[in-house]
């Protein structure tokens, strides 16, 4: 704003800060409402497999003999290891993508000489390979890990 020629000193930085104010309430509150309606949408049980038409998730059987106790252990940590994003229960892992924090579900399964893994987008058609590494980052911990006890 001018005044007899002059500029008035801040006016303009206040409208653009103004304006800018409520992207973050904006951005919680998306968070929010998304991970509400996402509920619905979650996993908690094995499936048989991905549906052929399927571009957001993935399933893996690895070879490893290990007791459920010491699986569990294993999974918490790696949920531990990949940020404050991550929720852990026995079995299901619910990992989110670290801006959007869309939800993911993880599901695994000890078969006594084989694990299940399975990784599935709560939302959207597409996960653009995030499930595919998600599940080669936990084979990779699963492999490196010291496990002491076996499946009995």
């Amino acid at each position: 704003m001018c005044i007899n020629g002059l500029k008035k000193a801040g006016y303009e930085g206040e409208i653009l800060s103004s304006k800018w104010q409520w992207l973050p309430a904006i951005y919680l509150a998306g968070l929010l409402l998304m991970n509400i309606l996402s509920i619905p949408f979650s996993t908690s049980e094995m499936p048989e497999d991905c549906p052929e038409d399927s571009w957001n998730c993935d399933k893996r059987v690895i070879a490893l003999d290990v007791s459920d106790e010491e699986l569990h252990q294993a999974m918490e940590e790696w949920s531990d290891s990949r940020s404050f994003t991550t929720t852990f229960s026995e079995g299901h892992i619910v990992d989110r993508t670290l801006f959007f924090q869309f939800p993911d579900d993880v599901i695994y399964e000890n078969q006594c000489g084989s694990v299940e893994l399975f990784s599935k987008s709560r939302l959207g058609r597409s996960d653009y390979g995030v499930n595919a590494e998600r599940i080669d980052d936990i084979v990779e911990f699963l492999l490196e890990y010291n496990f002491d006890t076996i499946c009995q």
